[in-house]
């Protein structure tokens, strides 16, 4: 249990009510080093000089503006996100000196800068050709490597030097103290420059300050000299090889007591700076050996030297190691074919044998679920011109399919005809679970496309003009034997359509290793309402993860939770003594939520279910900025979080108790395997009293990504993190590039944006690397009248590159409107039954998320069969679809939907096929 024994008084730890210097963050204390003691002891004379600027330049960083160049212009901007600016100076007179103090000195032009954080910049670039995308000094497009935009460079990303700075004026001019170590960076060709970053993200100004252009008033670097010796450095110990990938491998080595940073090469050719950490003495380090010449990496043995230097630049003998390295063990790539077209012998004999005919299946198609055609019958995105009849599913007259034990398969059928049909699906053998569904057809961009799914009714009225869309999900048991079973396609009017499924000696695992989870807000009104909108979900291997509070709960007075759903025994869940914790409490009233969710946390309200009981994998819990206690009312208007209720302990010491409360029930419980999210939505602002005081979903200013820090950190200490992985804390963010040093080291789950994740996929899958960061991406479901395999290309791509979950950001319409438009975020569909019953549809889209997860677990299959690494599993998907997506948003705040090429995304087929073929 968390902190030793059950029942032992939490302690808030001390940093919590200090009031800590903006400056002392996880990444100051990881990456920043001190002087050594033995240099510093007397602290002599230093002598001052002033280090000119050498290159400025204003980076943009705004839609359509990424590529602008203000390295020429006498003013440049630092505006939050928006404008970050580069600077490089003239250090040669402070080469071979250690440096005692240091100030960066930039004339002030216009608004103020409350404070910055100033970083290294890790890559090479020049000040008049340079700009957000590129660095302009590189053979290349990219800040270090190809397409690296260039916050992926500095902020405390890709090894480099962070430091938070509040402004002090003095003549017009910021003084912005700098730590010693970034100046010793310069000096010694570590760093190429400095990043200076406001913290505040207020685009109503357009705070700016004189350039290096602007005669009198050109920035500069004061430094004063210490007359010391740095200590000599030593070399690095337990060097060793790591092989990644053909372009790729790790040097894992023990850092030298002395020294400040390494010079790596492979061969002779340098390891790219944006790769290499600095020294932490004593310490097990990873060097990251990318990004070189085709000559240095291919095939073969490689000698790898790494020359360890100190602050002076001081060099020692390069510590050598060798050995095979870029290698690539090719995954295997069966040929895989879509079946042979039956129709085409339907007018004659092939080879002297009479053709197998089933002349029952006219104006009958059978297509994927994840394909559509509209009503009037032309496809919805591009499909080859006889796929009605002629795909994976259906070679015109018999229908196949092939599943995994367990899986859930699907087809479907498109009718034409005249009159009221009906529609039968029945498998030889052992009862086998078939549910089946009529399409609705809803207006969009003038066309009516099918997307709700209403259960199969007794009757279907056909047209000989028109199209009616019917699917069938098939529920493989997971005791199924590996073999065939044979089935058969029935409509009333005559027609029949043979059924052949092929079961894989194989089970497919019940729980989902990648997770789909559908975002909602809101609660229902009923406990029951809740419990069905599961059952969707479960069925479709996904689970439903709903928010319950709202922006407004600071505000005096309101509910800080929305947990009063009907429970079955016909009372209202009592949130008013649910919210009511007192500070310092030592326990909350749990007894409704338990009554109300327990059978879904544990998953025994699935007991009966296709898969059993699933615990629930995602379940946003209450804690947030203003639940236990209301952050207003402790709150003391400073924007650190840190300070911010530094003279009302009781506020971080609730927190923390009820964190603990509630770990204990979840043990107490069983719920030890439910992936319970603490998660902070709110959007707020200093000055809105009734929201948060910060941006905690979507984080944007240097202030809100602090206070993400500080409510980790106090979770961490309610909870313990290495006992209770069930509660994980959740951070969802759509500028990971923007963190500043804050969120350094911590495993928590970041659900990215998928903007985020397609242009700082480097970063975030780095990030996954280091500090074991848990990653799903978000985003928007596709929309009606595109492709359903979108969802299926968003997954793939995500999964590829080590995300473990994709969350599309809302899934749930409540009113019943999607069963009459097209919804583009109503994958659960609210409606009412004759009697008023409240009952839950879907839409057809949430089945490819389905056939998404499925895939993914087909090829993790693969990959413990194969033993093929996460690298030779890439080559294998890329073998057979290419999943070369963009993100179309529009706005700043949208989501984001992922779009890939519709032309390609057939091939998802044959990656599946493929994956079968090594499974058989």
């Amino acid at each position: 249990m968390p902190n030793g024994k059950p029942g032992a008084k939490l302690a808030i730890p001390a940093h919590f009510y200090r009031e800590r210097a903006a400056e002392e963050t996880d990444a100051m204390r990881t990456a920043v080093f001190c002087l050594s003691m033995t240099l510093v002891s007397v602290v002599s004379q230093a002598e001052s000089v002033r280090l000119p600027a050498t290159q400025d330049n204003s980076i943009v960083m705004v839609e359509g503006e990424w590529t602008r160049n203000e390295g020429s212009n006498g003013r440049i901007r630092i505006k939050g996100n928006q404008h970050i600016v580069a600077m490089n100076f003239d250090v040669s007179p402070i080469r071979g000196k250690l440096i005692n103090h240091a100030t960066l000195v930039c004339h002030q032009s216009a608004e103020s800068i409350s404070g910055v954080t100033i970083s290294t910049i890790a890559a090479p670039w020049d000040e008049r050709t340079s700009n957000g995308l590129t660095s302009g000094a590189q053979h290349f497009d990219g800040w270090g490597y190809s397409n690296a935009r260039f916050p992926a460079i500095c902020g405390g990303n890709a090894f480099t030097l962070v430091h938070q700075t509040e402004s002090v004026v003095t003549d017009g001019a910021y003084h912005w103290e700098i730590p010693v170590d970034m100046v010793h960076a310069l000096s010694t060709g570590v760093a190429y420059g400095l990043a200076i970053h406001e913290h505040d993200a207020d685009y109503s100004r357009n705070p700016s300050i004189y350039s290096r252009e602007q005669s009198g008033k050109q920035p500069y670097l004061l430094v004063d000299i210490l007359e010391e010796t740095d200590a000599r450095p030593q070399q690095p110990t337990e060097l060793k090889l790591l092989p990644v990938d053909a372009g790729s491998a790790k040097l894992n080595l023990r850092a030298p007591q002395n020294g400040f940073a390494y010079e790596v090469r492979v061969d002779g050719h340098s390891v790219a700076r944006h790769n290499i950490p600095l020294v932490r003495a004593g310490e097990e380090q990873t060097i990251l050996l990318r990004d070189l010449p085709e000559t240095s990496s291919v095939s073969g043995l490689h000698e790898i030297t790494v020359i360890t230097i100190n602050r002076t630049g001081e060099q020692t003998d390069p510590a050598v190691v060798r050995g095979r390295l870029f290698d690539f063990d090719s995954p295997v790539f069966p040929r895989v074919e879509i079946p042979e077209n039956a129709d085409q012998s339907v007018n004659g004999k092939a080879d002297g044998v009479e053709p197998d005919v089933n002349r029952n299946v006219v104006d009958t198609g059978v297509i994927p679920v994840t394909d559509k055609y509209d009503q009037s019958g032309q496809p919805v995105s591009a499909l080859p011109p006889d796929y009605r009849r002629h795909n994976w599913l259906f070679d015109g007259q018999r229908i196949h399919l092939t599943a995994a034990a367990g899986e859930v398969v699907s087809f479907q059928t498109l009718l034409r005809g005249s009159g009221d049909v009906r529609l039968q699906c029945e498998f030889d053998g052992s009862p086998m679970r078939v549910d089946m569904y009529k399409a609705i057809y809803v207006p969009v961009n003038g066309r009516m496309v099918p997307d709700p799914l209403m259960p199969l009714p007794e009757k279907i009225r056909l047209s000989q003009n028109t199209d009616q869309s019917l699917l069938v999900d098939v529920f493989v048991p997971f005791d199924s034997p590996a073999g065939t079973r044979r089935g058969m396609l029935r409509i009333s009017d005559g027609r029949s359509v043979p059924i052949e499924l092929t079961i894989l000696p194989v089970q497919l695992p019940k729980r989902a290793a990648f997770h789909c989870e559908m975002n909602g807000y809101g609660m229902p009104d009923h406990v029951d309402d809740f419990y069905a909108l599961q059952q969707v979900a479960y069925d479709h291997r996904v689970h439903a993860n709903i928010l319950h509070y709202s922006h407004h709960s600071a505000a005096p007075g309101v509910r800080k939770s929305n947990l009063d759903m009907r429970l079955r025994s016909g009372r209202r869940m009592d949130n008013q003594r649910y919210d009511a914790i007192a500070p310092r409490a030592q326990h909350a009233y749990w007894d409704d939520f338990v009554e109300a969710f327990g059978p879904y946390l544990n998953g025994t309200f699935f007991r009966n279910g296709h898969r059993g009981s699933i615990p629930a994998p995602g379940f946003y819990l209450t804690f947030h900025e203003s639940w236990p206690l209301n952050c207003r009312t402790y709150f003391n208007g400073h924007p650190d979080a840190y300070r911010a209720f530094a003279t009302t302990p009781e506020y971080a010491q609730t927190f923390l108790n009820i964190v603990d409360d509630f770990a204990r029930l979840a043990h107490r419980e069983g719920w030890d395997e439910t992936g319970f999210q603490v998660y902070f939505n709110n959007k707020g602002s200093l000055t809105e009293t009734t929201k948060a005081p910060w941006i905690l979903d979507e984080p944007t200013s240097y202030w809100d990504y602090r206070a993400l820090q500080f409510y980790g950190e106090l979770t961490d200490s309610g909870r313990n993190p290495t006992q209770n992985e069930s509660i994980r804390y959740r951070i969802d963010i759509s500028r990971p590039e923007f963190c500043r040093g804050q969120l350094a080291d911590r495993s928590d789950l970041w659900v990215v944006a998928s903007a985020a994740f397609q242009n700082y996929r480097r970063l975030i899958t780095d990030r996954m690397q280091q500090n074991a960061t848990r990653v799903w991406v978000y985003g928007t479901t596709n929309p009606v009248d595109e492709s359903n395999r979108q969802v299926q290309a968003w997954a793939l791509d995500s999964w590829k590159s080590g995300a473990t979950g994709i969350v599309p950001w809302q899934t749930i319409d409540k009113t019943g409107n999607a069963l009459q438009k097209a919804d583009q975020l109503g994958l659960f569909i609210f409606d009412k039954t004759a009697s008023g019953e409240t009952v839950v549809r879907h839409s057809m889209r949430l089945k490819a998320y389905r056939d998404a997860e499925q895939l993914i677990a087909l090829l993790q299959l693969v990959q413990d069969r194969m033993q093929w690494n996460a690298n030779q599993m890439a080559a294998f998907a890329d073998h057979y679809v290419t999943l070369a997506g963009t993100v179309q948003k529009v706005n700043d705040a949208d989501a984001g939907t992922s779009e890939y090429d519709s032309g390609s995304l057939i091939a998802i087929d044959a990656l599946r096929q493929a994956a079968i073929t090594l499974l058989r």
